[in-house]
């Protein structure tokens, strides 16, 4: 007899992505299930750049402080061309989000503190070593029929499993239990090869990359790291090396046409290959394996009352780090408009803003992958001589020389459409060009003394009113006002303005203080509830 589960919202897939937008749920007050095939979370290194976008969700989630003594903080990268020169040194822009701009990051580390965060939460019920079957819609939630292999799991840290060498998985003849869940949303975070993508036929756009990879994960290196990756491009045996704390550094080397797979992971070929780079002699190999990096986009991200999240909306090579991030943007906008979505708070339009927006700046950062990749990979002698030229030349060319060594060619996300309100023509240029992106996040003076941004900023919907003096006026739905002073002064370019910042930190519209009732109703037909903010006098 089939075991029943009830919750607002099945999350599919127990990764980053799941993890996270499983927390994000559960901190709204929703009621969530999460199954996972496996029996944990992961407990190998595969992503290793984390944006600040990505800091502020683990910030919001709680397991930033845990996190960050794990991280090599604030990394950039070197560009070596032909004949072992550096032709770019790139790091990212002034953070603006209260968070480096790129970081280097452990995975499992990262994934383990996910797990224990939603273990904690009691609206949070768990189920590893469960595997969804069927997926059957109806017109107020989704059934999901999923089997589980042995007892009830709660699940187990990748991480401890993996310094414990502890195996966990279920015996081949362990008992099958079936479980039918019933949910008003399901968001399928299930991977690459997500069995809800397939199960809903929802096809893939993209290609394949010809060209395989090996990938060398390593401990114990001993020194100090210092703050850049390596990208090698030799146009011999193109070659990345990204550092990390407490002794952790990866080497990801092209694997050749006619090369042996197996041979190439071998001790003797890793000492080969890692070699030229440093003495492996003491260290530890951590994990060697070859893989053949995909850029795929999915076709849809919605159908009906299922969405797509992270690995299982897009696949993307690893040269520009953005596969997990554009997990984590899309968990942090998805979780929000369905919790409205349930709460009467949001309509169906609000819900199909999540692919108008996230599915356009996955597909760039998709295409962004593979050129850099094209960059990093080609062997073609007159080509490279070419690139070497060309990159070195930006030197004499301050604006494109900024936009390269800054990062600049990492577009951020600017919705423009999407859950995003008409711009009044009374708004300043450089005011109006906040809207649709990520709030900043300077640190703020309050009457207790100095506070990051986000810890005035509400759960829910908030108002940013910005007047002389650099003064912020945070104010909730509710009415609440709390008075601080932009001490960097951020936001001097919307003095006179109130900005609306969503739940997800992004923001959704500006006008002027006088017009901001008007600002809210234009976002009605979306969001209900904003229709019912308090309207102040002084309006």
């Amino acid at each position: 007899m089939a075991e029943h589960i009830d919750a607002d919202v099945l999350v599919i897939g127990a990764g980053p992505t799941g993890l996270s937008t499983a927390n994000l749920l559960a901190d709204q007050g929703l009621r969530v299930a999460l199954i996972e095939k496996h029996w944990g979370s992961g407990d190998e290194p595969r992503a290793i750049s984390a944006t600040d976008e990505t800091l502020r969700v683990m910030h919001q989630i709680g397991i930033l402080d845990a996190l960050a003594p794990e991280m090599l903080m604030g990394t950039g990268a070197r560009y070596y061309g032909r004949g072992g020169k550096i032709i770019a040194e790139v790091r990212p822009g002034s953070p603006r989000l209260g968070h480096p701009g790129k970081s280097q990051f452990d995975q499992p580390v990262m994934e383990g503190l996910l797990f224990e965060a939603a273990a904690q939460r009691e609206n949070i019920e768990l189920h590893f070593n469960t595997e969804a079957t069927s997926i059957v819609q109806h017109k107020t939630g989704v059934i999901v029929n999923a089997v589980r292999r042995g007892d009830r799991s709660r699940g187990v840290s990748g991480v401890i499993a993996g310094n414990t060498k502890s195996d966990h998985t279920p015996a081949a003849d362990a008992q099958r239990t079936e479980l039918t869940i019933n949910a008003a949303w399901v968001i399928a975070c299930d991977g690459g090869r997500s069995f809800t993508r397939r199960e809903l036929g929802i096809g893939l756009s993209g290609s394949t990359q010809v060209e395989k990879w090996i990938v060398v994960d390593l401990l114990d290196v001993p020194g100090t790291p210092e703050p850049f990756a390596s990208f090698h491009c030799n146009g011999t045996r193109p070659t990345v090396v990204v550092p990390g704390v407490k002794g952790r550094r990866r080497y990801e080397f092209m694997l050749f046409e006619g090369e042996d797979e197996q041979e190439m992971i071998s001790a003797a070929s890793i000492t080969k290959l890692v070699s030229p780079y440093q003495d492996i002699s003491t260290v530890t190999v951590r994990r060697a394996t070859v893989y053949t990096a995909h850029q795929r986009i999915a076709e849809k991200y919605r159908v009906g009352r299922v969405l797509l999240a992270g690995d299982a909306a897009h696949l993307m090579p690893p040269f520009a780090g953005q596969g997990l991030n554009a997990g984590i943007r899309d968990a942090a906008a998805a979780a929000w408009r369905v919790d409205a979505h349930i709460a009467g708070e949001g309509t169906d339009a609000l819900i199909d803003d999540y692919a108008a927006e996230r599915r356009p700046h996955a597909e760039d950062m998709v295409k962004l992958s593979k050129r850099i990749g094209w960059v990093v990979m080609n062997t073609n002698p007159v080509i490279t001589r070419v690139r070497d030229a060309i990159v070195l030349a930006t030197r004499a060319l301050p604006p494109l020389n900024a936009w390269l060594t800054q990062m600049r060619f990492l577009k951020q996300p600017h919705y423009t459409t999407g859950t995003v309100a008409p711009i009044p023509s009374a708004v300043p240029a450089a005011a109006a060009n906040l809207v649709g992106r990520s709030l900043p996040q300077p640190v703020i003076q309050t009457k207790t003394g100095a506070r990051a941004l986000d810890e005035l900023l509400s759960k829910n919907w908030t108002l940013l009113e910005v007047t002389s003096g650099n003064r912020l006026v945070f104010e909730d739905l509710e009415g609440k006002r709390t008075t601080t002073t932009d001490i960097e002064g951020v936001f001097a370019t919307a003095v006179g303005m109130v900005l609306l910042v969503r739940p997800d930190r992004y923001v959704g519209g500006i006008a002027p203080i006088a017009e901001r009732a008007a600002m809210l109703a234009s976002m009605g037909a979306k969001v209900p509830l904003l229709t019912r903010a308090p309207v102040r006098s002084e309006q």
